[in-house]
């Protein structure tokens, strides 16, 4: 979910071992697939979502947009092709 905790808690993503994840934004499903490299490196990709408005937190956008991911402690630290963040996501308890 994201580190800010943004949309009450119901914004998330759940990475699989499979390369598929699952999420939402907050109100919306979405999914797509994913795999990472050696280096911290990322690709994701994101599929068909439904387009309830709301609180909507970016989070298919932050995981296509980013090229490497790293953590920051517990926190999962997202960032683009340029190095700037495009989000930040902590586990759920």
């Amino acid at each position: 979910m994201p580190a800010d905790g943004q949309a009450d808690g119901r914004a998330f993503v759940t990475l699989a071992a499979d390369g598929r994840w699952t999420g939402s934004d907050g109100c919306n499903n979405t999914k797509g697939t994913w795999r990472s490299g050696p280096e911290g490196e990322l690709t994701a990709t994101s599929g068909p979502s439904t387009m309830i408005g709301c609180e909507n937190v970016p989070i298919a956008s932050w995981l296509t947009d980013a090229t490497r991911a790293g953590f920051d402690g517990d926190t999962l630290v997202l960032r683009d092709a340029t190095g700037a963040e495009t989000g930040r996501l902590v586990p759920r308890l």
